[in-house]
């Protein structure tokens, strides 16, 4: 049999035009093969197993501390590449459910099912905001002090080795006709080892620190305030920044999706949000969350919005995609050169990149988005986590999808 020399695939994979009509450089199916841009082609290189670990997924590299990380069942593992082993590091995700991550400062933060935890470069795991005392109020009693008459309001935080303060717990007033307040009632948690004790001006509605103490289950305010060495409290109506599905960083603040919800930490106080201006709701449930330099991208399971802005402040709700969704956790930040310059003019700034119903999509610095695969491509598919990187030359972004179907409400070829 003569051998026939198949044509370049320049287009790649269609799965709508018909069978009749399917472009020159087109294909129906491409099963494990890597297609170039010049159109030429070859069989995708194999793979080998660098660890052993039953049920492993949210596999993650941080560029901040070059940890990798990967879950299993209730567990999260620090991977050892060249050793092929993994050692735990946290234990209580809820069980096989699927794990964010983003760096923030030296630190890292991930995020499932609701819980939100942050790993320092030592790999000591915290609970962001450390603990909520909002509802918490102490217990005031009079006692002998040098303090002036009159109604006071004391509340309390508690701080942790690295000196981060969690929110403030309710305020409580007490009447005195002089004397002192003795402080009861403080709450703890694991590595607390300090707090700090606010207090009121006589007859004033702003509190104000009193004192740094070493952690203890009550304490004595004995004189008013030193005018001179006080600072007012900044973390009233606050609580610890509330897990969810999807956790990033943008310009100085972390974003925690949590199905409708959108959590905003506090400006540099990543693990600590405002009761009051912290969020921002949606009617679908958030799928996708990647910041870019001109602010986030949102999908939900059937369009996809841009908050274009600096920050909560100044964001612009702009409906960037119409009727195109994103399937869930296929989100992820690419170097620009990944792709075509007329695709991404700005080659210094990298994109946003997703999976849509009609393939992949590409989200740009300006809040613009391109479909390069809309028109050739529909399909349906499960929840997926995302990889670009480069091999043999070749620059590739691959999504593994718990489900897929392609072709959806495409062509239907005939069956010989």
């Amino acid at each position: 049999m003569k051998p026939y020399p198949l044509p370049a695939l320049m287009i790649g994979l269609d799965t709508l035009s018909s069978e009749t009509s399917l472009p020159k450089g087109a294909v129906r199916v491409a099963n494990n093969i890597t297609i170039q841009n010049n159109g030429d082609w070859q069989r995708r290189p194999g793979f080998e197993d660098f660890l052993t670990l039953d049920g492993a997924h949210s596999l993650w590299q941080s560029a901040a501390q070059t940890r990798v990380l990967v879950a299993a069942g209730d567990t999260l593992y620090d991977v050892d590449l060249e050793g092929g082993a993994a050692a735990p590091l946290f234990v209580g995700l809820p069980f096989e459910e699927p794990v964010e991550y983003t760096d923030c400062g030296p630190d890292i933060y991930f995020t499932a099912g609701g819980v939100l935890r942050s790993i320092d470069p030592d790999g000591n795991v915290r609970r962001p905001g450390i603990m909520a005392l909002l509802g918490e109020r102490p217990t005031l009693t009079p006692t002998v002090g040098g303090m002036a008459a009159g109604r006071y309001g004391v509340a309390y935080a508690v701080l942790n080795e690295r000196g981060e303060e969690s929110p403030l717990s309710s305020v409580e007033f007490i009447t005195l006709t002089g004397g002192g307040i003795l402080v009861s009632g403080i709450q703890t948690a694991p590595g607390v080892t300090e707090m700090n004790v606010y207090v009121t001006t006589p007859d004033g509605d702003r509190l104000y620190r009193y004192a740094k103490l070493p952690i203890a289950a009550s304490c004595s305010i004995v004189d008013n305030l030193a005018a001179d060495d006080s600072r007012a409290a900044e973390r009233l109506d606050c609580q610890p920044m509330p897990g969810g599905e999807i956790v990033r960083y943008f310009n100085g603040r972390l974003y925690v999706a949590a199905g409708k919800w959108l959590y905003i930490s506090r400006a540099l106080d990543y693990g600590v949000s405002s009761t009051i201006e912290g969020w921002m709701t949606f009617r679908r449930s958030i799928t996708v969350m990647e910041p870019v330099a001109g602010g986030i991208f949102l999908g939900l399971r059937e369009r996809t919005l841009f908050l274009r802005g600096n920050g909560p402040s100044d964001f612009q709700l702009i409906d960037a995609a119409g009727n195109h969704g994103a399937v869930p956790h296929t989100g992820v930040e690419v170097a620009a050169d990944y792709f075509n310059p007329d695709m991404v003019p700005d080659r210094a700034t990298p994109v946003a990149c997703w999976l849509s119903e009609v393939g992949l999509a590409i989200g740009r610095p300006d809040g613009s988005i391109a479909y390069p695969q809309a028109g050739r491509i529909k399909m349906d598919a499960g929840p997926g986590r995302p990889l670009f990187m480069q091999q043999l030359g070749i620059k590739q972004g691959v999504f593994q999808l718990e489900t897929l179907t392609m072709g959806i409400g495409g062509a239907v070829d005939t069956t010989i």
